[in-house]
């Protein structure tokens, strides 16, 4: 019989399975149905859950999962698509499934014959690549090399070229599925604080190694963070590396990793530094513990122009019972000049250990508002400065620029009584401006 522990998570994955059959997701009801068996191979349901599943994939010839890092399956695997490989490396891996294709690679589940282990087997895509791009992406996984094997890191088994020069990465296979998942799932999207916590430590402790190494991540996030079963965080998916220690072949000024997470100085096409990477924890942190992201907007220069130029709002405004201590520590993460953030992830991971999660009592104000230590990271108003009901004077400022840079000059004057965003108003426009390769001022 399966521990308590074991049977807990199988009960959650029958209960996804039955909403993936009740909404005809046969991915997900084949992924959900190969958790249960990698843990309980005999479990009736999930044989039932299997079966309909892969009657169904047959159906619609395959149809991959949305994730472009697999998951573990102890469990039988349809054939491969004829679209895609059966083997890699004459015969060495085996492909037992098509598991996802992204922005950067496909993802296949094999069976490595030589090692006798299941793996994911990635395919770094190529196309439209000119010989810098191709040589761009060689020496980051050359730099990957240097990681080795951590246990806050997922693992990179094998990196090299296919016969026609096409690159891969032979990885482990991670179980648990990724951080994204579990904040999708969890009641209004927070994460109790102690799980919130103890994978910010996870996450500290893989950087403290991957900057050991001099090499900075550029795109750390909730979908590239993955979970083993028993709930350890591994940082992956480090295909924006950069290693400090070796010529920058990614072009100047070239804006790169995810927007609700980047760092000001990488969303304006600067040096990436390794509190860059912290930033980046500061912003997830701060996703796990409220259930949104510290900046959201309705495009990526809105979200952008928001990490340049506006303080977030306090964490607390979300979530009244978070500790002060935790609260600072997120907001010196957020911080936008780089060197006011801490100095190095293991100085996050000690100001994390420290913090006491002992109840409280919640002094709530005339205003219904929990208060904030009062220090050098908190001592703003809990709703700091925001920019809200500009759109249209914004989208002047814009189209006034455009046209100026297609040689239709104008002269555009920012008026009013003070205190109604003429500020914010032209950081906006200097956000918008540097982010298309021009001068602000």
């Amino acid at each position: 019989m399966p521990s308590e522990r074991v049977q807990r998570q199988i009960d959650r994955f029958l209960n996804e399975a039955e909403e993936a059959l009740a909404n005809s997701d046969w991915p997900t009801l084949h992924d959900r149905a190969h958790k249960v068996l990698s843990l309980d191979p005999e479990n009736p349901d999930a044989l039932t859950y299997m079966a309909a599943a892969q009657r169904n994939l047959g159906d619609s010839q395959d149809q991959p999962s949305s994730q472009e890092t697999p998951v573990v399956s102890g469990a039988p695997t349809p054939e491969p698509s004829s679209a895609h490989p059966t083997s890699f490396l004459n015969g060495r891996y085996i492909v037992k499934r098509f598991l996802g294709e992204g922005g950067k690679k496909m993802v296949f589940f094999c069976h490595d014959t030589v090692l006798d282990r299941e793996v994911a087997f990635a395919t770094i895509k190529m196309a439209g690549l000119d010989e810098v791009g191709r040589q761009r992406i060689r020496r980051e996984a050359q730099a990957m090399g240097r990681l080795g094997t951590h246990p806050h890191i997922v693992t990179v088994f094998e990196l090299g070229e296919l016969e026609d020069g096409q690159p891969y990465m032979v990885t482990e296979l991670m179980e648990g599925g990724d951080v994204e998942g579990l904040i999708e799932k969890a009641d209004d999207h927070k994460l109790a604080l102690e799980r919130a916590i103890e994978i910010a430590v996870h996450l500290c402790r893989g950087l403290e190694f991957a900057h050991s190494k001099r090499l900075i991540h550029r795109d750390l996030k909730p979908g590239n963070v993955w979970l083993t079963i028993d709930g350890v965080s591994k940082i992956g998916d480090f295909g924006l590396v950069v290693a400090m220690d070796q010529p920058r072949i990614t072009q100047a000024g070239m804006m790169v990793g995810t927007v609700s997470y980047m760092p000001p100085e990488q969303a304006m096409g600067g040096e990436p530094k390794f509190r860059s990477d912290l930033y980046s924890l500061g912003a997830m942190l701060y996703e796990m513990v409220t259930g949104r992201p510290p900046f959201v907007g309705d495009d990526n220069i809105g979200i952008i122009s928001q990490h340049i130029n506006t303080p977030p709002v306090s964490p607390s405004w979300h979530r009244p019972d978070l500790p002060p201590a935790l609260e600072g520590l997120i907001l010196r993460l957020l911080e936008k000049d780089s060197g006011k953030r801490p100095a190095t992830a293991a100085e996050v991971r000690q100001a994390l250990e420290s913090i006491d999660l002992s109840p409280r009592p919640t002094d709530v104000g005339a205003q219904g508002l929990a208060p904030l230590q009062q220090n050098s990271t908190t001592d703003n108003p809990i709703y700091r400065r925001t920019f809200v009901g500009r759109e249209t004077e914004v989208k002047q400022l814009h189209t006034a620029f455009d046209n100026a840079m297609s040689g239709n000059g104008s002269l555009s004057m920012v008026v009013g009584e003070p205190g109604i965003g003429k500020t914010a108003l032209c950081e906006q426009l200097a956000a918008y401006v540097s982010l298309r390769g021009a001068a602000p001022w």
